[in-house]
């Protein structure tokens, strides 16, 4: 399979990936001032964290945690 990049500000060639990239530079990268790369990197874990726990339209109001947890059970120890 041959892999090409799609060019940027395009969304007409990967919305749902131009979408995504919106969302995150609004609500994430313009509202925080980062002092550290270490900083930047606790507080994108954060985002994550909180991002996959939202409902979205295209999981059908499901959040990308439960999506993917349909796919791959938890863990279990025994």
């Amino acid at each position: 399979m041959e892999h090409y990049l799609i060019d940027p500000g395009k969304p007409q060639q990967q919305g749902t990936i131009e979408r995504s990239h919106h969302s995150d530079q609004e609500l994430f990268y313009d509202r925080i001032i980062f002092a550290s790369v270490d900083e930047l990197k606790y507080q994108l874990k954060l985002w994550n964290m909180y991002y996959n726990d939202l409902e979205h339209c295209a999981l059908g109001g499901r959040t990308p945690n439960q999506m993917l947890s349909s796919y791959y059970p938890p863990f279990v120890r025994t």
